[in-house]
């Protein structure tokens, strides 16, 4: 058995890592519990977002059998942190030959969840460490750095949507940097507004549930068509039956009463960073509850609809 690395154990024992244990890139031996950099910060202002220094982050990276170099999946969690839904499509991916980092927002700085907090963490200000975990990444031996996709879900998903626009790639990835390819949001909030959205560098692939009743499917098909009438390339998949997080193998359908819930709420901004526009049309808008849980017909679905949208969009 292999002896654990120190960020290894340093990981596992709840220590965040710092920005002494990035490295400036990877070995073809790296695997497992990697640390980089975000891609800077935003920090929230009373009317706006202002840039700032990097966080150190980590990430799990794992690899199909062989020397590659491989397509990837950079994978994002959702409010609660790592959890079954976005390690759940760790071993599909892998069985179909890509890559995957699933990358961790929390651990870093010092948070453990933000669905009971959520001002706490906004979904915009971990589009820095998508970036940062690319940048990372595509210097692996065996990455193809020109074929990476980022999958997000719920905070995640919306993260995703971010990070799809031209903003983020022209802000994180200029000067030839790497940049992905595709963009595959599970169960992003859909309803705030920002004229970014109608810009997106790569194309969009969303996966919502029917019966959503906390970022829901609607407020996404309501999206869709506004980007698309804007030519964008973004499709939306719909699965029947699901609730919020259908993917979560072995998530019993269950209502969290804590949970913050914006579903009805419509925020416009004048830009991704702000100002907010209409803070006076939002007051009360915000509830508490929502519910969560597995769909086992959705799941398969989903993976075989992603494997297909990878397959084309990734080639």
């Amino acid at each position: 058995m292999p002896v654990p690395s120190f960020l290894t154990l340093m990981v596992l024992s709840g220590c965040a890592p710092t920005l002494d244990d990035v490295r400036p890139s990877l070995v073809a031996s790296d695997s497992g519990t990697i640390a980089f950099a975000s891609a800077g910060t935003l920090s929230r202002t009373p009317t706006r977002m202002i840039a700032g220094p990097a966080v150190p982050l980590s990430g799990d990276l794992r690899f199909p059998a062989g020397a590659g170099p491989f397509p990837a999946v950079v994978l994002a969690h959702g409010c609660g942190g790592l959890g079954n839904a976005e390690r759940g499509w760790v071993a599909p991916l892998i069985g179909a030959g890509y890559a995957t980092f699933v990358i961790d927002s929390f651990t870093g700085r010092g948070l453990t969840e933000v669905c009971t907090q959520a001002r706490a963490l906004v979904p915009v200000q971990r589009i820095p460490d998508a970036y940062g975990a690319l940048r990372t990444v595509a210097t692996h031996p065996r990455v193809d750095p020109g074929r990476v996709a980022l999958m997000g879900f719920s905070h995640g998903a919306s993260l995703t949507l971010g990070a799809a626009t031209r903003w983020a790639r022209q802000t994180y990835a200029a000067d030839g940097g790497p940049a992905f390819r595709l963009f595959l949001p599970f169960y992003p909030g859909c309803t705030a507004r920002y004229p970014e959205l109608l810009a997106l560098s790569a194309p969009v692939r969303i996966h919502s549930g029917e019966l959503d009743d906390w970022t829901p499917m609607l407020a996404c098909r309501e999206l869709v068509a506004e980007q698309r009438a804007a030519g964008q390339d973004v499709e939306l998949t719909t699965y029947p039956g699901a609730h919020h997080s259908f993917d979560n193998v072995g998530r019993v359908v269950t209502w969290l009463p804590r949970v913050d819930n914006g579903s009805a709420c419509r925020p416009h901004s004048a830009s991704i960073l702000g100002p907010l526009l209409n803070g006076r049309e939002l007051t009360g808008c915000a509830s508490k509850g929502a519910t969560v849980g597995a769909n086992p017909t959705a799941t398969a679905q989903a993976r075989r609809n992603v494997l297909a949208q990878l397959a084309t969009l990734l080639r």
